[in-house]
């Protein structure tokens, strides 16, 4: 080990607390990016393998192939199979031969050859699989709910056909899953198959009780084709491509969570795969961050070390060597940091992942293909932790490319007599007077001490303006980002159940009795749709008269966009509660005009600014053909959010919804849209949801109810909350470490600084300056490196702010966070006092002759 080397070293054991933080600040970067990228490829191969489980094994899929086109892609070398479903909606229904209800009798078959039972079938079985005409797989679940005992190779008779209902216009609609009592059944024919396999609870195929296999050589008029690649690699989703282009075919649909597992992406991978570009976005944050903070570090040690440089430039070290000094050091801090950061990082992601993994699994929000597993795996091949060091290193690199070049151009003469310590003119000094008198003699000593110091007080100034810029940025970030997130929608209900209106008493008193019911009330959430969404030429949407931008005020001129508007009925009590809340007249709306009021904010916040105006008073939300449709409503006023009431609750926030009164809306729901349509919704909060959506099943199919459904939502709510904990846990997560990152970076800078001034502390200790006027001094410096530093960082952090706002929506209000201002301004003098006394307590354990003795810079 060279001269160099070795007095670099000591140079680090000398400075252990300023070392120690810069090496937290280089272990807190790496950990934050080996958390985010194990934490990316962990999910990632996760979704791969559960996809395999949940959707079979299929990467791409095609619609309405003829047979010659079959033929071709069965030919194609890069693909390894090519399975066939049946896509014909009306042969889709099935009827049992049994003495069950019907409820239980109809269910659902899906017609395909062998290829796609084998790669469709995921779940354990009985039996083997269908490969022939005649052949089925039934679910076990189906058979139970019939009471029927089969077992693999017994025949087994049932009618084939169509579940259908016919919709307000009279066009008959297939359907599927949940059993409804105003469906019908067409019958095309008995059927008589041999069951080779019992399933149980097969995830692809979800919603079909049989698989029902046809002729290889069959190919349906209506058809959907997958298939799946030889080799699954990060190319997956360019070979998908080319198969398209090579055979002229279009590719309907992508197994993109699969494909997403191998880093296969294109531009049609959404979802998931948009969290590749936020943690490219993340990644430049914490590098840009860690870039100051490790800049910083060296900075100050170069100004530490500018007299033993100029000492060995003397005896001849060349520039290259002096510049090794700044680049070993580098290397020496990066030797603890990296490989402590990584294994951080690792444990970091280990428990967020395992948490957020198990809340993942435990509310269902992932269906099917989890067995086996409590929690996601950690997984992250070498290529990850590899890829973490080359970011690490690279980060270091730049950090400390700057200060390497300056060492390198330290002159003998000017280190050995020190001349670098003050170079400010004394004009430069003079100071306000107003200063003197508002701060006295100290706070002139601190304002002078800040433009002494020169580069040394602009690094400090620009760490606490970079740290403050960057926090209030990423809050504001997280602040819209919750705003705009429409899925942080937590309902107050887990059960609800429809019925004809003619219905609605019989179904009130029947809940009220239930000891299951803890509250229940009537509501029914619907949308006015101003475009025609399924292209459907009989289709008649609202009027869009409505939809007048002047009702909006600024910030909101977006909101009419969607070209969707929500009505939500609630009881009439809670509605006459509404009205009286915001001074309203209740005769208004209890009269013969349908009324309803406005909810007057648009992302649920208590502090929002108004969405609408007075000008939407009065105007109507109708449909020019009443027939079959909505009625029309008018919107007689505008009320205001409250945090706690469950009725701004039944409907996702950032919509714009209007209230009605259950007792004035559905005897006109009833006459335009006729008995047999018009429903009643009563949404149910209960401690019990399975066992209550038991009994009001029966008790629907029981009592005679008309046009009834029953569902049961808490496992939806529950995945509901978990996707917005991830989502906070991300946000917040990342919020956290790079705020901790901007900490130590202030720390390590303020500190560092002061520590290299005992000499100029012991200065003014030797001419009288008492305990009482230093520490004032100190204080007043602190407070106006704080003052300078928030001039700075206060309004780049509300244009940054400003931008990324715009950049999002162009048209979303603009809102400044004024108390989470105030607390990063008290926090930042918090830290800058707190960080000065960590230092003085070094200092003031100095003797001023031994310090004065000392020949420092």
């Amino acid at each position: 080990m060279n001269i160099i080397s070795k007095l670099t070293l000591r140079h680090l054991k000398q400075n252990k607390k300023r070392t120690v933080v810069t090496i937290l600040g280089i272990a807190a970067a790496t950990a934050l990016i080996t958390t985010m990228l194990v934490g990316i490829t962990s999910f990632f191969g996760f979704f791969g393998t559960t996809s395999l489980k949940e959707d079979g094994n299929w990467h791409g899929q095609f619609e309405n192939l003829t047979k010659e086109q079959l033929a071709e892609l069965k030919a194609d070398k890069r693909i390894a199979s090519v399975a066939v479903v049946d896509g014909d909606a009306a042969n889709t229904g099935v009827r049992m031969h049994s003495k069950t209800a019907d409820r239980m009798k109809l269910g659902n078959v899906i017609h395909l050859d062998g290829e796609a039972v084998k790669n469709k079938v995921t779940c354990d079985y009985d039996g083997t699989l269908p490969n022939e005409a005649g052949e089925i797989a039934i679910e076990e679940q189906f058979l139970l709910d019939n009471d029927l005992s089969i077992k693999p190779g017994d025949s087994i008779s049932f009618d084939l056909g169509a579940r259908y209902m016919y919709d307000p216009d009279g066009k008959k609609v297939y359907m599927a899953g949940n059993y409804h009592s105003n469906e019908e059944f067409e019958m095309i024919s008995e059927e008589t198959c041999k069951v080779t396999a019992i399933l149980h609870s097969n995830s692809p195929t979800d919603g079909f009780d049989m698989l029902m296999c046809f002729d290889e050589d069959l190919v349906p008029k209506e058809n959907f084709v997958s298939i799946c690649l030889k080799k699954l690699d990060f190319r997956a989703s360019a070979t998908l491509q080319s198969i398209a282009t090579d055979h002229n075919l279009t590719l309907s649909s992508r197994n993109t969570e699969l494909l997403i597992s191998v880093f296969s992406f294109d531009k049609s991978s959404r979802g998931v795969a948009a969290i590749i570009p936020a943690g490219l976005m993340a990644l430049a944050v914490i590098i840009g961050v860690s870039v100051i903070l490790i800049y910083n570090a060296f900075g100050m040690s170069l100004m530490e070390k500018t007299r033993y440089l100029g000492m060995l430039a003397s005896v001849g070290a060349t520039k290259k060597q002096k510049r090794g000094s700044i680049y070993f050091e580098a290397f020496i801090l990066a030797l603890f940091g990296i490989p402590l950061g990584i294994f951080i990082g690792y444990i970091g992601a280990y428990f967020t992942i395992s948490i957020l993994g198990k809340a993942m699994i435990d509310s269902n929000m992932i269906i099917g293909g989890v067995e086996g597993f409590e929690t996601i795996p950690v997984n992250a091949p070498l290529v990850v932790y590899l890829f973490v060091i080359v970011i690490a290193i690279i980060t270091i690199s730049i950090s400390s490319m700057v200060p390497a070049i300056r060492a390198s151009k330290v002159m003998p003469i000017d280190a050995l007599r020190s001349v670098n310590n003050i170079k400010v003119k004394s004009r430069k000094l003079r100071i306000n007077p107003l200063i003197r008198k508002v701060f006295g003699y100290e706070g002139e000593l601190a304002y002078k001490n800040i433009k002494r110091n020169g580069s040394k007080a602009t690094i400090i100034t620009l760490s606490i303006a970079v740290s403050v810029t960057m926090f209030l940025t990423i809050m504001h970030f997280c602040g819209d980002f919750e705003k705009a997130n429409a899925y942080e929608f937590n309902i107050p209900y887990q059960i609800y159940v429809s019925c004809a209106v003619s219905d609605k008493d019989m179904l009130k008193d029947a809940l009220a009795k239930n000891k299951d019911v803890t509250k229940c009330y009537t509501s029914d959430y619907y949308l006015y749709q101003f475009y025609n969404k399924d292209k459907d030429p009989d289709f008649v949407p609202p009027n869009d008269m409505i939809l007048n931008k002047d009702y909006l005020n600024e910030g909101y001129k977006f909101v009419f966009d969607a070209k969707v508007m929500s009505l939500c009925t609630i009881p009439d009590e809670d509605f006459a509660t509404l009205i009286d809340a915001n001074g309203l007249d209740r005769t208004d709306y209890f009269g013969d005009e349908l009324k309803g009021v406005a909810l007057n904010n648009y992302y649920r916040k208590t502090s929002e600014k108004p969405m609408l105006n007075d000008g939407i008073i009065g105007q109507k939300l109708f449909y020019d053909k009443q027939k079959g449709n909505l009625p029309a409503v008018t919107i007689g006023g505008l009320v205001a959010y409250e945090k706690d009431n469950y009725i701004f609750r039944l409907v996702p926030k950032n919509r714009v919804v209007v209230y009605v009164p259950e007792s004035m809306f559905y005897p006109r729901l009833v006459e335009t849209m006729g008995e047999e349509n018009a429903t009643v919704t009563m949404d149910i909060e209960t401690n019990n949801p399975e066992k209550l959506n038991d009994e009001l099943l029966s008790m629907l199919e029981k009592d005679g109810y008309h046009n009834y459904t029953c569902g049961n939502l808490s496992e939806a709510v529950g995945a509901m909350k978990v996707v917005i904990l991830i989502l906070k846990t991300v946000m917040y997560g990342f919020t956290t470490l790079v705020t901790l990152i901007g900490l130590a970076n202030m720390v390590n800078t303020i500190y560092t600084g002061t520590i290299m001034r005992r000499k100029e502390f012991a200065m003014y200790r030797s001419v009288g300056m008492d305990e009482r006027g230093f520490n004032r001094m100190l204080a007043l410096e602190g407070l106006l490196y704080g003052i300078r530093a928030l001039v700075l960082g206060i309004p780049l952090s509300i244009m940054l702010s400003y931008l990324m706002t715009k950049k999002a929506n162009s048209q979303m209000a603009f809102e400044i966070n004024i108390p989470m201002y105030l607390m990063v301004i008290t926090v930042v003098f918090i830290i800058i006092g707190a960080s000065m006394m960590l230092s003085l307590s070094k200092v003031r354990k100095d003797e001023i002759i031994e310090v004065l003795k000392e020949d420092i810079c």
